[in-house]
């Protein structure tokens, strides 16, 4: 036996057995390791806040059990897929983890808060974003061209009463568009009258009526109550406004830096088969 024990081959024989019998040992603590799966109870809270925000109440104790058995459904078919490699070349699965790890960086470009000092320098580095249109308050009494052959003449005759004191709603024809309009930009004057009667509008001192001014539907006499210069506002008027875009532009700068870092780690070739007119 020791004669045996001592050749060569069985020598090899055995070390090669030995070696085998410690992979399938290894190789059967990584997958034990691997097919552990692990239920926290803050999951399980999780699970049962996610339930009470949609249905606007607790889960019941087989409703919570269920959502447990569910969790641990997804995590099994998650892992197993993981080992199929089902991930492999799916642009859904690729878009989502993208998605996942741009708000990721997102969550920590905006835990930066900016002092008001770094705010008051955007604002002025950024007048144009932040600047206060100029706003017209005004009234106007609507005149359809369609139900007035003479809407120039017709026009004065209603100025005149309108400048003795009748009230709109008694004069005009009928419109959807309403009488009184509470400090309007030049750009929703714009979008809702048309340019022409936008430009007409800001050039009127407040006062009395005057009119009439051309639409895109018809005239309108008009009486400007109010008009407030632009301006710009200071840092305590819009802060919240300039915070967010601070931090949607420096989100958007470390988001640009990190994917620049990141791409440093890779090799990109793009083989190109032709030419695509």
């Amino acid at each position: 036996m020791n004669r045996i024990l001592r050749e060569p081959i069985v020598t090899f024989l055995i070390i090669g057995i030995a070696f085998y019998l410690l992979g399938n040992w290894i190789s059967s603590s990584r997958i034990k390791e691997n097919q552990r799966i692990l239920v926290t109870s803050e999951q399980v809270v999780q699970l049962a806040t996610q339930f009470s925000r949609t249905w606007m109440r607790p889960p019941t104790p087989d409703e919570l059990k269920n959502l447990i058995a569910s969790h641990i459904r997804d995590e099994v078919y998650y892992r197993e897929a993981l080992e199929m490699g089902l991930d492999a070349n799916d642009q859904v699965i690729r878009s989502r983890l993208r998605q996942k790890l741009e708000l990721l960086m997102s969550n920590l470009a905006s835990a930066n808060v900016p002092s008001d000092q770094i705010l008051r320098n955007y604002l002025q580095q950024n007048p144009d974003k932040f600047r206060m249109e100029p706003k017209i308050s005004f009234m106007q009494v609507y005149l359809n061209p369609d139900n007035r052959p003479d809407l120039e003449t017709d026009a004065r005759k209603i100025l005149l009463r309108l400048q003795s004191g009748i009230s709109p709603e008694e004069v005009g024809d009928p419109t959807l568009l309403g009488y009184e309009f509470e400090q309007y930009s030049y750009n929703e004057i714009s979008r809702q009258f048309g340019i022409e009667f936008a430009s007409q509008l800001i050039k009127i001192p407040p006062g009395d009526w005057v009119g009439p001014l051309y639409s895109g539907i018809g005239g309108h006499l008009v009486n400007v109550t109010e008009k407030i210069e632009g301006k710009m506002p200071e840092l305590s008027e819009i802060r919240d406004l300039v915070e967010r875009e601070w931090i949607a532009e420096r989100t958007k700068e470390l988001k640009d830096a990190a994917y620049k870092k990141l791409l440093e780690r890779y090799e990109v070739t793009i083989e190109e088969e032709g030419r695509i007119d």
